[in-house]
């Protein structure tokens, strides 16, 4: 287990990789090396870089995977699944997109798709081999109508770089996997190999029931994507995504002020607004590094109301024309959890890893997807 999605998401094979299990400084191949065989069709070595990278969010994800039954349940500080999801549902399905949206970035939209992928592997919710099998006919059942919506434009199959092929890719994935996930076995049988090869696959029992699966899907997804746009992905960085926040860092900042103040109630109110700014700061740096990179056309952060009393702030936080636009609509007029909501799934990761509660409601209009992220300080 833990095959990649290819690069072009309509490849049928999926060429697996090899598990780092700590975080060290490539080792030097050996002269018995440069003999082997050279497989014409393998995609290029990391460079050392990258494949410390992939060790590093390995172990990221897999420590945080360690404590998903804890971090999934309704009561987590951090809600990864949108408060909406599940629970909203359009009339009818979306209008497609008419607007020109900006081509995204090939590793970016490989790094979401592939996430994708690895994360529902490494569940051990469906047989991969059945798995695959569904989303092709779910995508060829899809394509024609979908491309028939914007014709007499021409949409390349496999182009993920096109927001208009990652949009309707996006949302084939997510569409098959939240069919098949409520009535998933806990033990199944899957092949693999160009023989078939069969072999029992057992799931996590603290994850066995399958009313948490979506949120699982949700809190893992969220910590892949996070981890592979902090350390990167492939030879490819993502700059200005933020480290989790040091909250003491920021008190700090304060301590001339609080020591000035008139009274202790000053003092803390400046501290505690220092710790929303290092939040808020960071989640606009997060958002912006994916539209960097083509996730959308531009977006912006800005604070709806602060309940110092409360120690809660709420963010909203817009991005116009998104990869993910249509297929975000066309989700919900299925009522389909968890979405695509790739965004939506980072920030609460971020939030996570700097000590912070946080939960959203999202929505998708025309032109743009709105997140109203509320944060609580410890």
């Amino acid at each position: 287990r833990g095959a990649r999605l290819a690069p072009r998401a309509d490849a049928p094979e999926l060429p697996s990789s090899t598990a780092v299990s700590d975080v060290a400084e490539p080792s030097t191949p050996s002269p018995a090396a440069d003999t082997a065989p050279v497989d014409p069709d393998a995609p290029p070595p990391l460079s050392p870089a990258a494949q410390k990278a992939v060790a590093l969010v390995d172990r990221d994800v897999r420590v945080a995977s360690a404590s998903s039954a804890d971090l999934a349940r309704p009561s987590a500080p951090n809600a990864y699944l949108p408060k909406s999801a599940g629970g909203f549902s359009l009339p009818l399905p979306p209008e497609p997109v008419r607007f020109p949206r900006t081509k995204l970035n090939l590793r970016l939209a490989v790094l979401l798709l592939r996430s994708g992928y690895e994360t529902i592997d490494a569940m051990d919710v469906l047989p991969m081999d059945s798995f695959q099998v569904k989303f092709w006919k779910a995508r060829q059942a899809e394509w024609e109508p979908y491309k028939f919506q914007y014709a007499p434009l021409v949409i390349e199959q496999g182009k993920l770089e096109d927001p208009l092929y990652f949009d309707f890719i996006s949302y084939v994935q997510f569409e098959v996997v939240a069919r098949e996930m409520p009535n998933s076995a806990s033990v199944f049988e899957e092949r693999s190999g160009a023989e078939g090869t069969v072999k029992v696959v057992r799931r996590d029992p603290n994850i066995a029931d399958n009313a948490l699966l979506p949120a699982v899907l949700a809190q893992r997804l969220g910590d892949t994507i996070y981890a592979r746009l902090r350390y990167g992905f492939e030879d490819t960085t993502f700059p200005g995504c933020p480290e989790p926040a040091r909250l003491d860092q920021s008190v700090s900042l304060r301590e001339d002020a609080a020591e000035d103040a008139e009274t202790t109630g000053q003092s803390t109110t400046d501290a505690l607004n220092a710790k929303f700014s290092l939040i808020q700061r960071g989640v606009a740096g997060l958002t912006k590094c994916m539209v960097d990179k083509g996730y959308g056309l531009r977006s912006d952060v800005s604070v709806i109301e602060t309940r110092v009393d409360k120690r809660r702030q709420k963010l909203k936080i817009v991005v116009e024309g998104p990869a993910n636009l249509w297929g975000a609509q066309a989700l919900a007029a299925r009522g389909v959890s968890p979405m695509n909501e790739y965004l939506g799934f980072a920030i609460t990761a971020y939030c996570r890893a700097s000590g912070v509660g946080s939960f959203y409601v999202s929505k998708a209009t025309d032109v743009a997807v709105e997140i109203e992220l509320t944060v609580t300080m410890p």
